[in-house]
């Protein structure tokens, strides 16, 4: 069984351990391309979705590949557009969502689709250290972007509620 990887890419493409390739003007090659060598959808037999906000950039050429599509949202949200994919799946099951939206993730859930946040994602699982995607030691990153997030969030409710 196969496994569809929907993926929100403005999610991946603001995490720090996401580097566009120095070479390439084209965002959406460089995504694809950190995706497929990273082999970060596991098997070469998952689908990959890519989802974006808004319309495709003009004149650019746009990745088609077997197994990964990229995917522009028009005139709505991409947030929205994950969740209709999502909805209007024969198989949700196998669908995996990658995005850190609390709202996408509650969604797909319920929509019993797997649901994987962005840093999950690129570093895998717990307890297995990250194959992919290594960050140099001069980053000297001392928190994760979920660690981030969820301080963030903290701060939040404590400051302005």
């Amino acid at each position: 069984m196969s496994l569809q990887y929907i993926i929100d890419a403005y999610n991946l493409i603001n995490h720090p351990r996401f580097r566009p390739e120095k070479d390439s003007i084209n965002i959406q090659y460089s995504l694809a391309n950190f995706v497929r060598f990273n082999k970060l959808s596991g098997s070469k037999n998952n689908e990959v979705v890519l989802v974006f906000d808004g319309y495709p950039p003009a004149g650019q050429e746009i990745p088609k590949e077997i197994g990964l599509t990229c995917v522009f949202s028009y005139t709505v949200e991409a947030d929205e557009l994950i969740k209709k994919i999502v909805e209007n799946s024969a198989c949700p099951g196998n669908i995996i969502v990658v995005s850190d939206d609390k709202e996408v993730r509650i969604m797909s859930g319920f929509l019993r689709a797997r649901v994987s946040g962005v840093e999950e994602f690129i570093c895998g699982r717990k307890n297995k250290k990250p194959a992919c995607a290594k960050v140099s030691d001069s980053d000297d990153l001392k928190l994760t972007y979920s660690a981030m997030q969820k301080i963030n969030a903290e701060l939040k409710k404590k400051w302005l509620e």
